[in-house]
């Protein structure tokens, strides 16, 4: 946005400077040349008082025009740069907010970035993203932005959804002219602007802007904009309930597995939780951003999911057992959902010196994930009672993989595991 206003500026300099050489060129040189004309070739020659006085009249008059002409047409340029100025503003504002609602991960999201924006593009005190309610129940505020969003609203609540109805119930934008109100502080004298939030069948809701100075009511480039950012806002609110829709799916049809898989490992009862909880600190301790955070909860909870494929009575053969990587790995690639955790599922028995299965990877050529997993799972696999095995304590456990960093182990995941340990955090991670 800075930068298109110093382009601007730039451009109405050299464009002060072209109209002043053209006015130069065009009026002043031919001014000053019929000027001297006249002062050296008809003045000697006039003789008559009054035609001396109309001549000199004249001249004038021609200078005094066309600086005024030169004035006007200065004045007009100025206005249409003004006007080129606000508009390539509102074009940058809105290329700006499509991107983060693109982004918008969540309705809130999205609703926040299009009041923010709606502030921004027509300079009002505060905006709201104001959705249809249910049948029978009253519309409702998704998200708010700017001064006194809140006091205003509670103040405003019915002038602003009976103008919510009204373009919602209309589909096209709508304004309500400077209103005096009263409220529990005063009165209020505002002017608000409203568009649609475009539906399938009808609108979603209405976003919302108002302006406390009587003096500056909205304008229609201001409506138009407010529009197309109303159809920005609504289909990033839908994509949000699609993406919310999406993982809420994504999270149920992953805990059935696990139920499913904890019922088919009936001696191994709660261990992708209990791995996941380990694999979470770890990750958290490492710096892993948000969106691997999550890929990595859910690697670490379907990590053991090729063993649905395996009969009960292969679990207790080390050969057969190998398979499950593999098995669950092509169980999860196929599916779009669980697409980027299915090379965690498939690496997680990996050794960090190429020791391991399935593809004796080593070192970075592990996915960093499926090395958190490796030793969250070894963890808990020492720590848990099996009908084949005795736990151990969690000192043995610390021990043991100490001793596996750089064979088994990444280092660098073994160090953050000792400063969780150092902190308490492991323990605190299984009981919870």
């Amino acid at each position: 946005m800075a930068d298109a206003r110093r382009i601007s500026s730039i451009f109405s300099q050299k464009l002060d400077r072209a109209a002043f050489t053209a006015y130069f060129l065009g009026a002043v040189a031919p001014l000053v040349a019929l000027a001297v004309v006249v002062e050296r070739f008809v003045l000697p020659r006039l003789h008559d008082r009054l035609a001396l006085l109309g001549l000199i009249g004249a001249v004038v008059s021609i200078a005094v025009l066309s600086l005024a002409s030169f004035l006007t047409l200065r004045a007009t340029t100025r206005r249409s740069l003004a006007t080129m100025d606000r508009d390539n503003q509102r074009l940058g504002s809105l290329l700006q907010v499509s991107g983060s609602l693109s982004r918008a991960e969540h309705a809130g999201m999205a609703a926040l970035s299009a009041c923010v924006c709606a502030v921004d593009l027509t300079g009002a005190r505060a905006a709201w993203v104001i959705l249809r309610g249910e049948p029978g129940q009253p519309s409702h505020v998704q998200g708010a932005a700017g001064r006194d969003a809140e006091k205003l609203h509670e103040a405003l609540r019915e002038r602003l959804d009976e103008l919510a109805n009204l373009v919602m119930s209309q589909g096209r934008p709508g304004v309500q002219g400077a209103v005096e109100t009263p409220t529990a502080e005063g009165s209020i004298v505002f002017s608000a602007a409203a568009a649609p939030l475009p539906g399938e069948a009808a609108p979603l809701g209405a976003l919302v802007a108002v302006r406390c100075d009587p003096a500056a009511p909205f304008e229609a480039e201001e409506l138009q904009a407010l529009a197309t950012l109303g159809g920005l806002a609504a289909v990033a609110l839908h994509n949000a309930e699609l993406k919310d829709t999406q993982r809420n799916f994504f999270t149920h049809v992953t805990d059935i597995l696990v139920h499913a898989l904890d019922a088919h490992l009936n001696y191994h009862s709660g261990h992708g939780e209990r791995v996941a909880q380990y694999a979470n600190r770890l990750g958290r301790e490492l710096g892993l951003p948000e969106h691997r955070l999550q890929r990595l909860h859910f690697a670490s909870l379907l990590h053991d999911i090729g063993m649905l494929k395996l009969d009960r009575n292969q679990q207790m053969n080390p050969r057969s057992c190998a398979r499950h990587t593999v098995l669950g790995f092509r169980m999860l690639d196929r599916i779009r959902l669980w697409k980027d955790i299915a090379p965690v599922v498939h690496h997680h028995h990996e050794w960090w010196d190429g020791s391991g299965y399935p593809e004796g990877l080593s070192a970075e050529a592990i996915p960093l994930e499926a090395r958190i997993v490796a030793l969250a799972d070894a963890l808990d696999s020492i720590t848990s009672e099996t009908s084949y095995k005795a736990a151990r304590s969690m000192d043995e456990a610390i021990h043991e993989i100490r001793a596996g960093a750089g064979t088994q182990f990444d280092p660098a995941v073994v160090s953050a595991f000792d400063r969780l340990v150092a902190a308490g955090a492991m323990e605190t991670a299984r009981s919870g």
